[in-house]
């Protein structure tokens, strides 16, 4: 099975602009997932512990060769060809988007979707009038994630967007504060976002805005 590269328009991924297969499947593919974490993040003055901000968006790295020597055949005739197909579905900008298209990368059951970061060429191999019969393309695309899909990864409150809770009996803003932010501390400075005098003993049914915390 051939590794396909598949072109979108939108990021809905449905309605393609153009696809291909690669001649010879890459080696190894290098599949980069990562956690940013936030240090000195506080509401108003406090806070300096390293804090879970957002899961990044994963990145994709693999290179594929295009061998014209006849040896293997190459479906679009010649590397200079098999190139141009290339950069028109992964790298070229598409006139009525005006930006590269989205892309998936399709293997077996290995599906990543993207976009191009970068593509190098390294050219090892010319015929006797200087035209390239042998190129490895290295490409590097950063992964595409929907706001659904990162909420639903993330499942969490998120201290980087503001929050309005009406209290309830029992609650407090000690607890909002460690629900939403993950550190109780933070209380002071939302009371004081909100212009009052304590954290403790706000009566049940008074509504309290939990800021989105901020870098220092």
């Amino acid at each position: 099975m051939k590794m396909k590269i598949i072109g979108f328009k939108q990021n809905t991924f449905i309605e393609k602009d153009g696809e291909m297969d690669v001649q010879i499947n890459p080696d190894s593919l290098k599949h980069t997932a990562s956690i940013d974490y936030a240090k000195d993040m506080r509401v108003a003055v406090s806070g300096n512990e390293i804090k879970f901000n957002r899961m990044n968006n994963s990145s994709l790295s693999f290179d594929i060769v295009f061998d014209g020597t006849g040896i293997i055949p190459l479906k679009e005739g010649n590397v200079s060809d098999a190139i141009n197909k290339l950069e028109s579905v992964a790298y070229n900008i598409v006139n009525d988007i005006h930006e590269p298209n989205y892309l998936q990368i399709s293997w077996g059951s290995f599906v990543f979707k993207g976009r191009m970061s970068s593509m190098d060429y390294e050219y090892n191999l010319f015929s006797s009038d200087g035209k390239p019969l042998r190129v490895k393309v290295s490409m590097h695309l950063a992964g595409y994630m929907d706001r659904e899909t990162e909420a639903k990864q993330a499942n969490r409150n998120s201290p980087d967007m503001s929050h309005t809770v009406t209290l309830k009996s029992g609650e407090s803003i000690a607890w909002w504060c460690h629900k939403i932010y993950g550190d109780a501390s933070y209380c002071t400075d939302v009371a004081r976002f909100n212009r009052l005098q304590s954290f403790r003993n706000v009566a049940p049914g008074m509504q309290i805005i939990f800021p989105p915390l901020v870098r220092n």
